[in-house]
């Protein structure tokens, strides 16, 4: 990483310190501040072998899965077969495991403080600004992708899970 992005990732990192001690000192404070920050470094431990494998999804060595309930799905609108209410709705929840959450479902009511809300954006700007820096060390970046087939392979992935979401 360059000093820039060294210097991006202390001012994160500072950031959420700064948003978790704004708080009193009690102890439940404390434990709020720890957990936050054991949040930014373990999601930033979790995705900094994707961020950093960039590269090598640009030369097309290593592709994302389809889903095998995505890739089955070749017209999403096709209701051929009498489908009863339970089958549906089981279809969906397959759908749902795969899919994630729909845009229409309301989340789960889940508080997060100031400090966790600071750890998760702290936690995805370093993780964002690694997989920049690890396209970045590729040169003509958007050729190499058109060439190797990922450009390609990325639109297919898109699909499958447009294909899933509009079947959902």
């Amino acid at each position: 990483m360059t000093q820039k992005h060294l210097f991006c990732f202390s001012i994160c990192t500072l950031g959420v310190a700064a948003m978790t001690g704004c708080a009193s000192n009690t102890a439940t404070e404390e434990v709020k501040q720890e957990s936050s920050l054991t949040r930014a470094y373990q999601s930033t431990r979790a995705g900094i072998g994707t961020a950093a494998m960039t590269p090598v999804e640009d030369l097309n060595l290593r592709r994302e899965d389809i889903p095998d309930l995505l890739e089955e799905i070749d017209d999403p609108y096709d209701i051929t077969t009498n489908l009863n209410c339970d089958e549906i709705a089981a279809q969906v929840l397959e759908l749902d495991q795969v899919l994630g959450r729909d845009f229409d479902t309301p989340k789960p009511d889940q508080r997060r403080s100031d400090g966790q809300i600071a750890a998760d954006g702290a936690s995805s700007a370093l993780l964002d600004t690694v997989a920049s820096e690890a396209g970045g060390l590729i040169p003509f970046r958007g050729v190499v992708r058109r060439v190797s087939g990922a450009r390609a392979w990325d639109k297919k992935v898109l699909k499958a899970y447009e294909r899933g979401s509009h079947r959902r």
